[in-house]
């Protein structure tokens, strides 16, 4: 079985930002994620816990099939992401991680 990446970013933020972030997912990230990897999905979890203090958590996940695109992945979404904390600062904080399926 081909191994199976997951390249996640979690995204922390006062609910009065969602609709900016919302926006700038669905015009910046995803655009340029489907171009670095064409055809691969990816999905949006809003992380519900009783530990975010009123704060909005979502983790968006992209599907990569092997190494090499999760490599392509990550190194080229730097520049969106460089251009993301210019435009949200410190409002939006975010995190990367990446989980490899075991089965």
């Amino acid at each position: 079985m081909p191994n199976k990446y997951i390249f996640n970013v979690s995204f922390y933020m006062d609910p009065s930002y969602f609709s900016k972030w919302e926006s700038w997912i669905e015009r910046e990230l995803f655009p340029l994620a489907g171009h670095l990897n064409p055809g691969n999905s990816h999905e949006v979890f809003e992380v519900l816990s009783g530990v975010n203090q009123g704060m909005k958590v979502f983790s968006v996940q992209f599907i990569c099939k092997d190494e090499f695109q999760l490599d392509r992945l990550q190194k080229g979404l730097i520049p969106v992401f460089n251009l993301f904390k210019q435009q949200f600062g410190e409002e939006v904080t975010y995190f990367e991680s990446v989980l490899k399926k075991v089965q």
